[in-house]
């Protein structure tokens, strides 16, 4: 009987001690904040200004995208991720904004600091990077250290367009000619009718260019940007038409500047001007020789 009541003891004090280390932890846990909880940061989104140096990147939420402000195009969705969930990461540890402190986490080197305004009112300040792929986060009186995503500071609107989405909504089955140069095709330098682009092996490089054309960048062409460009001697206007009948279905421009390649998808209205591969152009060189 006795050696029952030293058992019964002994598991009543381990539950005891199992419900006190339960309680603490769930105290603990209690604690842990994200970032955006530590900051005091609204629930909605709607802005993020990012900067390194001298220069700076601005997206805004719009009701279909982040809209990248600089050039009125949606960024990455899955860039914009890293955003949200860098601010909401766990903070894994606080400190004081103290002189000591802003020097030992990387807040005095002045030529490598970003930061980043989130919502037009919350200043965040980013120091070193550590081992562990946590970076340190100065907001007001406080340091935090949280995850940090990679290229989730990039400024370049490289690295923020959405790449997902082709510049020429066409596919492999639509039909059309390809013609350069005027809308009238007596003054156009090359006019490849639909059943040469698909019967003739030799045109099939070129009839491919339009297919799946991705860019690499997006530019903004105000117009004195525009004036240059009508300008270029590189310049090539075309139109993807209708096999049946004078309909334009997709007019473009395309053009050489320094070492990169241009492409307008409209011609009428070129306000945008994508990045795209420099074989796209040598294909059209081919048959319109400037």
């Amino acid at each position: 009987m006795k050696k029952l009541f030293i058992i019964i003891a002994i598991l009543g004090s381990l539950i005891i001690a199992n419900i006190l280390i339960n309680t603490e932890n769930s105290e603990s846990k209690k604690d842990i904040q994200t970032l955006s909880e530590a900051i005091n940061l609204a629930e909605l989104t709607l802005s993020f200004e990012i900067f390194q140096k001298d220069n700076k990147i601005k997206l805004i939420k719009k009701d279909y995208c982040y809209e990248i402000e600089s050039i009125g195009y949606c960024a990455d969705d899955v860039k914009v991720q890293l955003l949200n969930k860098f601010i909401g990461s766990k903070v894994k540890d606080t400190y004081e904004n103290r002189e000591e402190n802003l020097i030992r986490l990387g807040f005095d080197n002045s030529k490598n600091i970003s930061s980043m305004i989130i919502n037009g009112d919350k200043n965040l300040f980013f120091g070193n990077i550590n081992q562990y792929n946590e970076i340190y986060v100065l907001q007001g009186n406080k340091i935090y250290k949280v995850d940090y995503y990679k290229g989730m500071l990039e400024i370049s609107t490289k690295q923020w367009i959405d790449k997902s989405k082709p510049i020429i909504n066409i596919v492999e089955s639509d039909e059309f000619n390809i013609v350069f140069g005027d809308r009238g095709e007596t003054d156009s330098c090359a006019n490849i009718l639909h059943k040469d682009l698909v019967s003739d092996k030799k045109f099939s490089i070129l009839r491919n260019s339009f297919l799946d054309l991705y860019a690499s960048d997006v530019k903004l062409m105000p117009l004195e940007y525009l004036l240059k460009v009508v300008k270029n001697d590189s310049l090539f206007r075309g139109y993807l038409r209708s096999p049946y009948s004078k309909k334009i279905l997709h007019s473009f421009m395309i053009w050489k500047e320094d070492h990169l390649v241009y492409f307008a998808p409209s011609v009428d209205n070129p306000n945008l001007a994508f990045v795209v591969p420099n074989s796209v152009y040598k294909n059209i060189d081919t048959y319109c020789k400037k």
